[in-house]
C-alpha cells in the first residue's frame, strides 16, 4: 500500500502558507485534506520536529510556518514524513539456490539507492512557493 503522508503533508504545509490569520487548527486542516484529525496532529508533530511549524495549544491555537514558503523544499517535507524507500523489496529472503535469487537484493538496493537518490534531488529543486504558484494556476 503507498503512503499518502508525503501528500498530507505537502497539502498541509500549502493551506498554512495561505493562512492569513495565523494559527490554523488541527481540526480545520483535516477538514481540508478529508481525514482524521488524528493523522494530521501526527503530521503535524512531524513537521514540528523537522523545524518546519510551530503549533501553540489552547481555544486559539493551531499551527503555522516557522519559514517563508521560498525557504521550504519538498525534500524538507518529505524526509519529517516519509523516510521510506522509493518501492519496496522482497518480504522474505529469495532463496539462495537461484541464480537470481542469491543475487538480486544487492541489484535491487543499488537500484533503490539510485531512485532514493534521484527523487531527492528532485524535491530538493521545488520549493513550497512553487507548489503555490501551481496551485494558483489551477
Amino acid at each position: 500500500m503507498r503512503s499518502c503522508r508525503f501528500a498530507f503533508a505537502v497539502h498541509v504545509m500549502a493551506v498554512l502558507a495561505l493562512e492569513k490569520a495565523g494559527c490554523c487548527p488541527s481540526s480545520r486542516l483535516a477538514q481540508t485534506v478529508n481525514t482524521n484529525p488524528v493523522v494530521i496532529r501526527r503530521l503535524l508533530i512531524e513537521l514540528q520536529e523537522a523545524g518546519l511549524i510551530s503549533t501553540l495549544r489552547g481555544p486559539h491555537g493551531g499551527a503555522l510556518l516557522k519559514r517563508k514558503p521560498e525557504k521550504v523544499t519538498l525534500r524538507e517535507i518529505h524526509n519529517a514524513v516519509d523516510q521510506g524507500n522509493t518501492f519496496g523489496t522482497h518480504p522474505n529472503e529469495p532463496s539462495p539456490d537461484c541464480p537470481v535469487g542469491k543475487k538480486i537484493t544487492k541489484v535491487m538496493q543499488r537500484i533503490q539507492d539510485r531512485a532514493n537518490g534521484a527523487l531527492a534531488r528532485e524535491l530538493e529543486k521545488v520549493t513550497l512557493a512553487d507548489v503555490l504558484r501551481d496551485l494558483r494556476r489551477g
